[in-house]
């Protein structure tokens, strides 16, 4: 059991996981600001 955890790198899996959980949040930013953006030229 040592031995898998040894083996996966930890630090590369937290880097991963921060990484992809920035550019998650980033793309649900951008789609909710069109959605907003939309909103505002069709008020307007």
């Amino acid at each position: 059991m040592d031995a898998i955890f040894t083996a996966v790198d930890l630090t590369a899996v937290a880097t991963f996981v921060s990484g992809a959980g920035v550019l998650i949040i980033g793309i649900a930013l951008a789609y909710k600001g069109i959605t907003l953006a939309k909103r505002a030229v069709s008020k307007a």
